[in-house]
């Protein structure tokens, strides 16, 4: 049987464990695993998998006659349920740290727990560049602190650790270099690191305006009424960029400064048609 403590989503976790049950029974069917919960309805426990439905605390119960999971394990299902109906990033981040609490001597769960930090925190990506552009001889609050805004000597040294059991960046010959790996999460993970990401780096643009000199940023507003075809047209020009960026930036051969560079292009008013 699949084990729940490797999913952080209940409907994957259902499907596994339906695909287990069908490959060791073959008269098993979502209408047997619907009539041993004892739900009314037959397609039930197939539109749950596939979205179209939810999962209460109660009909979790009903659902446990089949899949008997154990206590810890149940309010780990519970608690993935919980992590799926949330609507705002700090409900999500408030459940995704209490699913963290359990297995945390697993080897995939710590991994999973550093690459959360990777896409979550919005000086990792900085400390990635700024380690192999200087030779700060293992001093983490020096680094930490050519950060802006600086960070402690603690969360610097957890940074850089961070990055070397990732594979982000190797020491050599007493200097860090960069490497690229292909690093993977889950989507629900990575799209709740990434929302994180882009709250925190939108807090730093905005702080910038008041400590960042004028002549050392770039910040600016267009304010633009457009169709929905306008702004697909825009998202691919900005698309375009990005790659421009990158390939500017992967030619220079010394930096003195790291940078983040924000694209956001945000609905402030209702769809005008939808309202007519």
């Amino acid at each position: 049987m699949p084990n729940i403590f490797d999913f952080l989503d209940y409907r994957e976790y259902l499907e596994a464990f339906y695909k287990n049950k069908k490959a060791s029974n073959r008269a098993f069917s979502y209408q047997l695993f619907a009539d041993t919960a004892g739900f009314k309805s037959k397609s039930f426990i197939k539109l749950v998998i596939d979205g179209k439905k939810n999962l209460s605390p109660e009909s979790a119960k009903k659902i446990n006659k089949v899949l008997r999971l154990g206590d810890k394990s149940f309010s780990y299902f519970i608690d993935l349920i919980a992590f799926s109906r949330c609507r705002t990033i700090q409900e999500r981040n408030y459940h995704f740290e209490k699913l963290m609490q359990y297995n945390k001597r697993s080897i995939g769960r710590t991994v999973l727990i550093q690459q959360y930090g990777l896409y979550s925190k919005w000086y990792y990506g900085a400390i990635r560049e700024l380690a192999v552009a200087i030779r700060f001889n293992d001093d983490f609050e020096l680094l930490g602190k050519m950060l802006k805004p600086p960070i402690s000597a603690r969360k610097t040294r957890e940074a850089v650790n961070t990055l070397l059991k990732l594979g982000l960046i190797h020491k050599k010959e007493g200097r860090y270099i960069q490497a690229d790996p292909v690093i993977t999460t889950g989507d629900e993970v990575r799209s709740l690191a990434v929302a994180n990401f882009h709250t925190r780096n939108l807090a730093l643009a905005a702080n910038a305006i008041d400590t960042v000199e004028s002549c050392a940023r770039d910040i600016s507003c267009l304010v633009l009424g457009l169709s929905d075809s306008g702004f697909q047209q825009i998202k691919d020009e900005i698309r375009k960029f990005r790659k421009k960026l990158l390939s500017i930036a992967g030619n220079e051969t010394s930096i003195n400064r790291v940078y983040h560079i924000n694209f956001q292009a945000i609905p402030v008013s209702e769809d005008i048609n939808e309202k007519k």
